[in-house]
């Protein structure tokens, strides 16, 4: 059973900085923490020490959710049919066509037109790329997988690439939290805070 994150080697960094910046802030207007870095602070020593994913599993318990899935994630549901979506270019990814991958989620069965429909729980899009990497030629920029069947998987392959642009020139992202809107009005975000 994992129960410990490592901060340095997570999936994304991006998800991780979002989340301790919000708990840190949610910390702060709990009283229990008198700071925003105070809060931070706290936020990552309970990602690292186990106790933020002990208190997740109280949660899944308390809603009636079956806390083996996420003890063991080996056992969800894995697609029948997957593929790697590679790159047609070398350059730094400048943008990915959200909308594009989203819709192309629904054609796959990781989403649905309407309710009646179902979701397929091991259907989805991987992205393995983000905007702003060096990508080469040939490069896994992200990975499909679906249930259906192989047309609709080479199919979405290629929506999937054609949501990727590419730039030779290297792509300047914004950051990734600029303000937080507090009581007290419209705050900077320091992002050494993280």
């Amino acid at each position: 059973m994992t129960n410990k994150i490592t901060l340095d080697d997570a999936l994304s960094k991006d998800l991780i900085d979002v989340t301790l910046a919000l708990a840190g802030q949610m910390l702060v207007q709990g009283d229990k923490a008198n700071t925003l870095q105070e809060g931070i602070d706290k936020a990552k020593e309970n990602l690292s020490n186990g106790e933020a994913y002990k208190k997740f599993r109280e949660m899944v318990i308390a809603q009636e959710g079956d806390v083996s899935f996420i003890d063991s994630p080996d056992k969800y549901t894995h697609a029948k049919l997957s593929a790697q979506v590679v790159s047609s270019n070398t350059g730094y990814v400048k943008n990915i066509d959200s909308l594009k991958i989203g819709l192309t989620g629904v054609h796959i069965g990781a989403g649905r037109k309407s309710v009646k429909e179902s979701v397929d729980f091991s259907a989805g899009v991987l992205l393995k790329k983000k905007t702003g990497m060096f990508v080469n030629k040939g490069d896994v920029l992200a990975e499909v997988y679906t249930d259906r069947d192989e047309e609709i998987l080479h199919n979405a392959t290629k929506q999937v690439l054609e949501a990727y642009s590419t730039s030779d020139e290297c792509v300047e992202l914004p950051p990734l939290i600029t303000n937080f809107v507090t009581k007290n009005g419209v705050e900077d975000f320091d992002l050494s805070a993280l």
